[in-house]
């Protein structure tokens, strides 16, 4: 009796150990697939499969843009007091590096209480919003807005 009750319980553990052996085998088998694919769609820059002139024509436009975008919101952060840092996006570029492709600054938009002071306030919002060459929806936007605030303290 005592052994075959050993006997069942080896054999239990052997279906066992077969089911989970068969288990990871089916594991192994999806993993060696995705490895696969993986390495067929696998880009290397190591090897120049680009034209260079593409290459240095698309980093020009990385590099153009990060230069606009710094330069108009450093613009508009040195026309008014802000409540906070410039706020970039950023992108990768084609060299791994990132370039600011877009960005904010959040302006002090309090409106003193003193008449005058809030004239000049709000003039100083209305420069610094429309400072730059290129304006966008938001710096026209408070523009537009603090010229209608400065008009209304008036």
């Amino acid at each position: 009796m005592e052994i075959t009750d050993n006997y069942l319980n080896i054999s239990s553990i052997y279906q066992e150990l077969s089911l989970k052996k068969s288990q990871l085998s089916n594991i192994d088998k999806k993993e060696n697939e995705k490895s696969t694919f993986e390495k067929n769609d696998l880009v290397t820059l190591g090897e120049k499969n680009y034209d260079e002139n593409d290459y240095q024509r698309v980093l020009n436009k990385f590099k153009n843009k990060d230069n606009e975008v710094r330069t108009h919101e450093q613009t508009h952060a040195s026309g008014a007091t802000t409540t906070s840092a410039i706020n970039y996006n950023y992108q990768v570029g084609p060299d791994g590096k990132l370039y600011a492709m877009g960005g904010s600054v959040r302006f002090d938009t309090s409106i003193p209480e003193n008449s005058q002071s809030a004239k000049v306030k709000l003039e100083q919002l209305k420069k610094a919003s429309s400072s730059v060459s290129s304006l966008s929806g938001a710096d026209a936007s408070i523009a537009q807005t603090a010229n209608l605030n400065r008009q209304f303290k008036r």
